[in-house]
């Protein structure tokens, strides 16, 4: 079946992390620090949230609070209309986070999340994947680095089971890594060591990703430089490419799959605009 992207919304400025809520889909405008809405009943987008320190990355948590990668605030943070943002974390051993860019939530509500160091901003000297543990009422939020190997971590997510991570390793250009690796999450929650499931060589590869209800990856990946070109790809668990679905625009940033039976799937760009494709996937819920 071949996915056909229909503009939705914009063209703003640049707009990355859409989640679908149910009934709308909430997406960042990283430039103006926004939260927009989508409603696709109307077909109209508005101001969801107007100040959120650069947010990136979105997640709905176990409560229905939108957690937010702020870039510029260096944290990650719960927000909500016309209400002081919430800071889960902001920074790691005393010192500022970098600039959390994706996040994934687990059955437990810790937020795991990555902190590449984009535009030089970082203080921490490395470039980390983190997981923010839930605390007991009453009790801060427990900051755990899992691993500091990866030179830009990008998009992030959770196998249906939680035994695995899935990260994005999103630096461009000769002699450096851009791959699609696998953690074993070890029973204390440790990582194991990582599986290459896919090897983007000297390409743009991953932003952001989202699950199929069945464990599948649907990635927005690849530019306009090189390559096959913007493309939506989906991978089987153990990295195969099972699709490739040429993007409209040159630089895909993330993506959810939504609406009534959850087989839209909505992809945010560089350009600043959201667009929309029906498939014939269908997306996990994992809470």
């Amino acid at each position: 079946m071949a996915w056909e992207f229909e503009r939705v919304a914009g063209p703003f400025r640049a707009t990355e992390g859409p989640i679908w809520t149910g009934d709308a889909v909430r997406f960042t405008e990283i430039t103006e620090h926004q939260v927009l809405e989508y409603d696709p009943e109307t077909g109209e987008t508005g101001v969801y949230i107007d100040s959120t320190a650069g947010a990136v990355g979105l997640h709905e948590g176990l409560g229905g609070e939108l957690y937010a990668c702020g870039s510029e605030g260096h944290r990650i943070a719960a927000l909500a209309p016309d209400e002081p943002a919430s800071v889960v974390v902001d920074e790691f051993e005393g010192t500022p986070l970098n600039g959390p860019n994706d996040l994934e939530i687990d059955r437990d509500g810790d937020v795991w999340f990555t902190d590449p160091d984009d535009k030089d901003r970082g203080l921490l000297g490395h470039t980390s994947v983190f997981r923010a543990e839930r605390p007991d009422p009453g009790d801060d939020w427990r900051l755990v680095q899992l691993t500091d190997e990866m030179d830009r971590p990008n998009g992030i997510l959770l196998s249906p089971d939680e035994t695995r991570l899935y990260v994005a390793e999103c630096t461009y250009g000769p002699d450096q890594e851009t791959d699609l690796r696998a953690y074993p999450i070890r029973d204390d929650g440790s990582l194991g060591p990582r599986e290459i499931l896919h090897d983007f060589g000297d390409h743009r590869g991953i932003d952001g990703m989202t699950l199929t209800a069945s464990g599948e990856i649907v990635a927005c990946a690849g530019w306009e430089k090189s390559g096959p070109g913007p493309s939506i790809y989906v991978f089987s668990p153990s990295g195969e490419v099972l699709e490739r679905h040429p993007f409209p625009e040159n630089r895909p940033t993330n993506c959810t799959l939504g609406g009534p039976d959850g087989s839209t799937l909505y992809v945010a760009d560089m350009t600043g605009c959201l667009y929309a494709a029906e498939t014939d996937r269908s997306a996990y819920v994992r809470f």
